[in-house]
């Protein structure tokens, strides 16, 4: 995606864009270069101009070899590769057998080049039957891509990758129908028509071979698409599809244009959850139409499913006919490929805010592409609206009839495809006070369920709301735990879990819910099961699991704070401990311990003395925190 303008102005693209393709091949009669793009005409004119004797008598006068050097200029000009002669190219390039196969990396002046070159005619063993009767003269060919000496190591592998996919592809094709020996017999025939030609008429023999090679096309069309959306779509020959993405330049905040840290965003989608959902950059119409006739059925079957963005991965899995595993790694390639990002599902009790890298200023292009959208509307205040965090709830107002609601939910969408906005979660933190007073930490029922600090924003729960589009789905229930469960034998979550224990706990998702699970908020004055005492003292099994998660001082405050005398919320309190570090949120907590928003809210508010909550994005799938 091209770079969206920041301050009314267009910020510059990342200068990972390639100064030059390159072909060379090495064959039984010697080495050269085929084929090179971009090609300047003037370079060559200027060179026959400088080596033009004024009569058929006179010398060419070569340096002095004892005046000093010239000074380093640079091999770089206008953005494409300059000073290098053909003769000099195909000698560095045109590498000895024993580098076939392997990365080429050569470093000269401010130029890199980069290359992955292959070899042909390798052992009979490897050479398909129909190839065995014409052996091609090529024995070694390079697609070397020139680029600024200053470019990053993971650009680099890149581009590697790159003349690595073409290289086997146009192998695959010599080996095929030799399209490589013809196309090059072509190249040089226009090398040697355009030597031949009149002083007067000297035309470029690049010029020729790009009109009449195929091969040569098809490498202006890959050059091209590096300098414009980084995505490359060819197809070799007619017949082989090579398909590549620069994540580098497609991977850039929407909001500014700024570069990403792509390692760190790639890094991101391995904590992907069930209870994530993705959201579509493009048209979806438009992507279906991009995918290829041979692309994945379960592709197809994922972007088909309706309002994907308001359904969570395990929801969208079952609905697609896919293991969860699979929606992961389908998300992921979408993701990669910029035409997705990860979000949370929208429901009404979303908090959003303005992002840090949004542009405020009045004559800029998203606003103009946001009144085309939205007749009528402006952006500039629907960004005043969300310059303090603000739910859908509160944005959605009652009053609205539902066709404005359903256009304010489609403008929020908006803003969050073009990073405008960024979403909040509420982490919760352990903090006992150092010192203790009782009378303090009583908290009374008419306080539990009321509007405090959590209750201000994003605490009411989907039904409340009267949005019109559906509202996410609670996590399915998961099998009650016995309550003699240790410490030890509960099943510990990490950030990096993996694919596939993530598809074994939606496994048991699936199970039936018992009536617990499903009961109704517990009440401020839950009275006690039969045989059950009002006590401090906590069941065993609670009192070895604080122990193992809170320190004695910790516990000691939980213990003095009155809703601890209750079993319930104290056996509660102990399952959720463990998350009440400030490294999850409420969200994730509701889907791993199996809990509805109200409940997990009604519990923070009772061990309000001891707890701290706290709101940022996550950053884990947030682009903004990846912005270099």
């Amino acid at each position: 995606m091209s770079p969206q303008p920041a301050g009314g102005r267009l910020v510059p693209a990342m200068d990972v864009d390639p100064l030059c393709i390159i072909l060379v091949k090495n064959g039984s009669r010697g080495d050269r270069l085929l084929f090179r793009y971009p090609y300047s005409d003037d370079v060559a004119l200027e060179t026959k101009i400088k080596n033009k004797r004024p009569t058929p008598y006179s010398l060419i006068t070569e340096d002095n070899i004892q005046s000093p050097p010239d000074p380093y200029t640079s091999n770089i000009s206008n953005g494409k590769l300059v000073g290098f002669p053909d003769k000099v190219l195909s000698n560095l390039f045109a590498v000895k057998s024993e580098l076939s196969d392997s990365k080429f990396e050569l470093k000269v002046n401010d130029v890199r080049f980069v290359g992955h070159p292959l070899r042909l005619n390798p052992t009979s063993a490897h050479i398909p039957a129909q190839a065995k009767r014409k052996l091609s003269t090529i024995i070694l060919f390079n697609i070397v891509f020139a680029l600024k000496a200053t470019i990053n190591h993971d650009v680099v592998s890149c581009y590697h990758d790159l003349s690595k996919r073409l290289g086997i592809a146009l192998r695959h094709e010599e080996y095929r129908c030799q399209f490589l020996s013809t196309e090059a017999k072509i190249m040089l025939a226009a090398h040697d028509e355009a030597t031949q030609l009149p002083e007067d008429g000297q035309v470029s023999p690049f010029q020729l071979i790009l009109v009449r090679s195929l091969l040569a096309q098809h490498f202006k069309q890959a050059y091209d698409e590096l300098s414009g959306s980084g995505i490359v779509q060819l197809r070799l020959n007619n017949w082989i599809e090579v398909s590549f993405c620069l994540p580098q330049k497609v991977h850039r905040s929407l909001a500014t244009g700024l570069p990403v840290d792509c390692e760190g965003l790639l890094k991101g989608l391995k904590s992907l959850k069930p209870y994530h959902t993705f959201l579509l950059l493009v048209e979806r119409a438009e992507l279906l139409r991009s995918l290829s006739p041979d692309a994945s059925p379960a592709l197809w079957r994922l972007l088909h499913v309706e309002e994907s963005h308001l359904t969570p991965f395990f929801t969208l899995a079952a609905d697609a006919d896919l293991t969860l595993t699979q929606v992961f790694m389908l998300v992921g390639h979408l993701v990669y490929w910029g035409k997705a990002t990860i979000i949370y599902p929208v429901c009404s009790t979303n908090l959003y805010v303005l992002s840090p890298h949004a542009p405020t200023v009045i004559d800029n292009q998203l606003a103009e592409a946001f009144r085309d959208q939205f007749p009528g509307s402006s952006l500039h205040i629907m960004l005043a609206d969300f310059s303090l965090p603000t739910s859908l709830s509160d944005k959605c107002h009652p009053i609205n009839s539902p066709l404005q609601q359903q256009e304010q939910v489609q403008q929020v969408l908006w803003l969050l495809k073009h990073g405008l906005l960024q979403q909040l979660h509420t982490y919760v933190y352990l903090s006992p006070p150092i010192s203790l007073d009782t009378d303090n930490l009583r908290v009374g029922s008419r306080d539990i369920g009321g509007t405090g600090t959590l209750g201000s924003h994003g605490t009411s729960s989907p039904a409340s709301t009267s949005i019109p589009t559906p509202t996410v789905q609670e996590p399915p229930p998961l099998p009650q735990e016995p309550s003699s469960l240790s410490s030890q034998q509960q099943p510990v979550y990490h950030s990096d879990m993996t694919p596939d224990a993530l598809h074994r706990a939606v496994v048991q998702l699936s199970q039936p819910a018992s009536e617990s699970d499903l009961g109704s908020v517990c009440s401020d004055e839950r009275s006690p099961s039969p045989g059950m005492t009002l006590g401090n003292t906590p069941e065993p099994s609670v009192q070895h699991q604080l122990d193992a998660v809170l320190s004695s001082a910790e516990k000691e405050m939980v213990m003095k704070v009155e809703a601890a005398r209750n079993p319930e919320d104290l056996k509660l309190f102990a399952k959720l401990c463990q998350y009440f570090r400030g490294r999850h949120h409420l969200e994730e907590m509701m889907y791993r311990v199996n809990l509805r928003r109200s409940q997990l809210l009604h519990l923070i508010e009772k061990f309000r003395p001891v707890l701290i909550t706290c709101q940022h994005p996550d950053d884990s799938i947030t682009l903004s925190s990846h912005i270099k």
